[in-house]
């Protein structure tokens, strides 16, 4: 039987043909006990630290995974996410008026009642930063548990099963592997959270707009903790802003 390289442990059964076909991840090496999810750090074997870059990770140990993940939104730094902050937000990593618009119209309809403190809805549509884990949906890909945390083998099993390893050493994922990761981790009649599944993927690859069609698995790690939204906002800067942005 297929087993782990580092112990002996069974992960696969001939007898069952999808399981051979989706691996689980057994290259650990940097990162211990990646099954326990991390509250604050977004972790890999490239970046068992998580983000240092900046002093990021540090800068942002007060927030789970999951707040770390919008907080490039929360312009004000107020803890509440408007429908503005949003659509700046999108544009400020290179997104076009009218994508950016649609953006935020999908993500605050579909989120902003989840994240209130009251049953009843915000007029406004704003997101709470401190309820975004009552946003979390089904069909994903586990990494972030119901509480906003991180699970490092979840977000690594998700390439394992899914995206493949280049010739250079890197994992890495295209979007039309997204898709099918997504309809392989579909909850039964989950048509929410298939949908939202499909736009953030499709959100993740429009922002890297990788030139060969292939996401790394750290760009995408970047994405979960939220650190890639800064380092995209700031390479488009440097191109003088509208050059940046695709229409």
């Amino acid at each position: 039987m297929p087993a782990n390289e580092n112990g002996g442990i069974t992960t696969a059964i001939p007898t069952v043909p999808v399981i051979e076909e989706r691996k689980v991840w057994t290259y650990h090496k940097n990162v211990k006990e990646a099954g326990i999810a991390r509250a604050n750090l977004a972790v890999s074997e490239e970046s068992p630290n998580g983000t240092t870059k900046g002093d990021y990770s540090n800068k942002h140990k007060d927030q789970t995974v999951l707040q770390q993940h919008v907080d490039f939104f929360d312009l004000n730094k107020d803890g509440i996410i408007t429908p503005v902050e949003t659509f700046l937000g999108f544009h400020a990593i290179g997104w076009s008026i009218l994508t950016a618009i649609l953006a935020t119209f999908i993500i605050h309809s579909g989120f902003s009642y989840t994240t209130q403190n009251t049953w009843i809805p915000d007029p406004l549509f704003r997101i709470k930063i401190s309820n975004i884990h009552r946003a979390k949906h089904g069909s994903d890909t586990g990494t972030y548990d119901s509480e906003g945390r991180y699970i490092p083998q979840k977000f690594e099993d998700f390439f394992s099963k899914y995206g493949e390893r280049y010739p250079n050493g890197e994992w890495g994922i295209t979007y039309l592997q997204t898709v099918k990761g997504v309809f392989g981790q579909r909850s039964l009649m989950d048509v929410f959270g298939i949908g939202a599944n499909l736009f953030e993927w499709f959100a993740v690859w429009f922002t890297i707009w990788p030139a060969d069609g292939v996401m790394t698995m750290e760009d995408i790690r970047g994405v979960y903790d939220g650190s890639y939204f800064h380092k995209k906002a700031d390479e488009l800067k440097l191109r003088h802003g509208s050059e940046g942005h695709r229409d």
